[in-house]
């Protein structure tokens, strides 16, 4: 299949710090298009990588499989035709009678993880050697918010994207749009997306251990994210306990897309953030649950998948 981005573009940029904390903040920022700030029609997607909050080896780049579909399952707007136009192609098995536009930009955030010492080639050290593999909730959150911002001052898009995220970075996305106490740090004033898009998330944190008792490895996990379950401290970070209705007011569309041959994260993950988003009455949302294929990993390592999911949410916000 032939690209639909226009000659001379992308414009790329890897490895951007958006904040002085450490060498993992930074973002890669994939230019597609011309495109004008504040347009309704420019929307940018915004990628927030999963890997347990805990993994070195997922990182932003986990994003390049799913622009490189969007690039041909995508068209160009009038005024910026790619040599070879990919107008007929039309996106597989969704229920959108045409494809979308191109985004005008992707980018991708890293952000400081969680301790995972175990690793099997790259294991975490102290926290007074490895500061940045040593975060606790809410430093991943606050590190995408810092990441957002960062982008929204710099290219003045505004609310004019699509946030999309890959199973603990679905969880990050929806902590963005959720109403929080003392997670913005400084970024308070960071504006919503239009959209979001959650692949493969987790959305209830205890559900999620209490789904797999038999493998101690999923509190492992929570614990080196979000310390011991006291207090109830992981139900106030679960997006499936949260409330939305005082920050995410221009909401349009939010797309959960799961596999049922995903090995890791359970289909009731998806259920209980659907009744959540069900239950609310925020903005003029729209829900799709949305039936995808292949593996946990498989979704973003192949990103046809993926692409997909952009692909409906993007036509959506068309609509």
């Amino acid at each position: 299949m032939s690209s639909s981005i226009p000659s001379g573009y992308p414009k790329v940029e890897l490895g951007v710090y958006y904040s002085e904390k450490s060498l993992l903040n930074t973002v890669d920022i994939h230019i597609l298009r011309p495109y004008e700030k504040k347009n309704p029609s420019d929307i940018w997607v915004i990628y927030i990588h999963g890997g347990a909050w805990r993994d070195p080896h997922i990182t932003s780049s986990s994003v390049v499989p799913t622009i490189e579909h969007l690039s041909t399952l995508c068209v160009t707007p009038p005024g910026s035709r790619p040599e070879h136009s990919s107008l007929e192609t039309k996106p597989p098995t969704t229920k959108i009678s045409s494809p979308p536009q191109l985004p005008a930009a992707v980018v991708s955030l890293n952000y400081r993880l969680s301790p995972y010492p175990t690793h099997p080639s790259h294991p975490s050290q102290s926290s007074e050697v490895d500061p940045a593999r040593n975060i606790v909730h809410p430093g991943h959150i606050q590190d995408v918010m810092d990441g957002i911002a960062y982008l929204q001052r710099g290219y003045g898009f505004g609310e004019n994207y699509l946030l999309v995220g890959h199973s603990c970075g679905a969880t990050l996305g929806m902590q963005v749009c959720m109403n929080r106490e003392g997670w913005k740090g400084d970024n308070g004033d960071v504006q919503m997306p239009r959209g979001l898009v959650g692949l493969e998330g987790i959305y209830d944190l205890r559900l999620l251990r209490d789904t797999h008792t038999e493998h101690p490895v999923y509190d492992e996990i929570l614990e080196g994210a979000f310390g011991p379950d006291r207090d109830g401290e992981w139900d106030k970070a679960s997006p499936a306990q949260a409330t939305f209705n005082q920050t995410w007011m221009n909401a349009e569309v939010v797309i959960l897309g799961h596999s049922s041959d995903d090995e890791l994260v359970d289909e009731v993950q998806v259920e209980s953030m659907a009744k959540k988003i069900e239950e609310e009455r925020f903005g003029a949302r729209r829900l799709q649950v949305l039936k995808l294929r292949g593996s946990h990993d498989e979704i973003w390592r192949e990103g046809r998948e993926a692409a997909r999911a952009v692909i409906v949410a993007l036509a959506m916000l068309e609509l």
